[in-house]
């Protein structure tokens, strides 16, 4: 997949976004923690807050989110020489990712 230009203004950065389930948001964790680099997790609360300030263990993120105590978390890392902004909200059918990649 390429990622999106426009004449004027700066790339736009490639985004997908899916469903999964408890198994995979389980299998995407545990692969986090073993292939990605620089870290960072985010949690947010609630509707009309912003994600906190400080960084989450990737372990206590998962588990929060499986455990329905968080509405969403903000995972930032550097995989394939890339920097990666996963964003994950609990829905009803499971776990919605919006996955975005920048250069």
């Amino acid at each position: 997949m390429t990622q999106p230009t426009f004449a004027e203004g700066p790339p736009v950065p490639l985004m997908v976004e899916g469903i999964i389930s408890s198994e995979t948001l389980r299998q995407l964790f545990a692969d986090l923690v073993s292939a990605a680099t620089s870290v960072q997790v985010r949690e947010k609360g609630a509707p009309t807050s912003y994600t906190t300030a400080e960084n989450m263990p990737l372990d206590l993120a998962s588990e929060r989110l499986l455990n329905g105590e968080a509405r969403a978390v903000q995972v930032q890392y550097q995989f394939a020489d890339a920097h990666w902004t996963d964003t994950i909200f609990r829905v009803a059918e499971g776990f919605r990712v919006v996955r975005c990649k920048a250069d």
